[in-house]
């Protein structure tokens, strides 16, 4: 299937079946799965023999990386961003009670368990943007314990949750 082909988008939705020109075009898969996609690349670079690029969709006569290709990267550089953006701080402590939902708390070890100077405050981490490139903000599934002093809009307060709060309660939704 892949020999003398480009099936890109086989590698992440799994169509392995029949070989189609359409295989190639990954515009429509997410940020996050382009990222996925190029650590299979990574995988291929390392294990197997260089031998070539195949000229089409990512890659011109000359072997020189398309206008498409380089978008397919710089996408993927938005998902490592994004994934990344919540590791500047130290993850919350998080617990689930049936009876109040979930609780998220910050202490002075938090996170990596390692003593800090600062206890911080829990704020829902959240992205200008999402995969589709609408530009609305989207939350980013995890907290992350903030010092007090940080104003960056990416840290969210939790909605009911007092803006100086070190714990917040997090209703479920129904």
């Amino acid at each position: 299937m892949f020999v003398g082909h480009d099936a890109t988008r086989s590698f992440v939705t799994g169509e392995f079946d029949h070989y189609t020109e359409e295989l190639s075009d990954v515009s429509s898969l997410t940020d996050t799965e382009l990222q996925q996609l190029l650590t299979w690349r990574e995988f291929y670079d390392k294990t197997y023999p260089y031998r070539g690029k195949a000229v089409g969709r990512y890659f011109d006569q000359f072997g020189q990386e398309t206008a498409y290709y380089r978008h397919v990267l710089d996408r993927a550089a938005k998902a490592e961003e994004t994934k990344n953006a919540g590791t500047t701080y130290p993850s919350c402590n998080v617990e689930w009670k049936k009876e109040t939902g979930t609780r998220v708390w910050c202490t002075n070890r938090s996170g990596d368990g390692v003593e800090r100077q600062w206890t911080g405050l829990p704020r829902k981490v959240v992205s200008s943007g999402n995969d589709d490139d609408d530009d609305q903000p989207r939350s980013v599934q995890f907290c992350a314990c903030v010092p007090e002093d940080v104003s960056d809009t990416q840290y969210v307060a939790f909605a009911g949750c007092e803006a100086s709060a070190v714990s917040c309660i997090i209703p479920d939704q129904d």
